[in-house]
């Protein structure tokens, strides 16, 4: 195993934090996407640009969405599934309604048949 160093860098606390907080989200550490980005520059040998050009915010920006479109997937079957449990168990409270009003009903109706043989 070849020996390595250990390289340090100055960077404000809260961007720090909020790169560790990406790459975690993205299962990684903030070491790991820092050596990706380090080896990725050397197989292509080119470093990204610093002038202004955002095209990491761009990939940053395309993570961002496609968790926040992941997420809001999961909400939305977790609603949709809310949604089934409840109506199903409103369905069952009517039907035991109107099973019950027909029921009275019928017993009504038979009451008023007997009165009217009665006569």
């Amino acid at each position: 195993m070849a020996d390595k160093i250990l390289a340090t860098f100055r960077i404000e606390p809260e961007k720090w934090e909020l790169f560790k907080a990406l790459a975690t989200s993205n299962n990684s550490t903030a070491s790991a996407v820092l050596l990706q980005v380090v080896n990725d520059c050397l197989d292509n040998n080119q470093i990204p640009s610093t002038s202004g050009n955002h095209a990491g915010l761009d990939k940053v920006e395309v993570l961002i969405d496609k968790r926040i479109e992941e997420s809001l997937d999961k909400v939305k079957v977790l609603i949709d599934e809310h949604i089934e449990k409840n109506l199903a168990a409103s369905l069952g409270e009517v039907r035991s309604q109107l099973e019950e009003s027909f029921s009275e009903v019928r017993s009504q109706l038979e009451e008023l048949r007997g009165k009217s043989k009665a006569r």
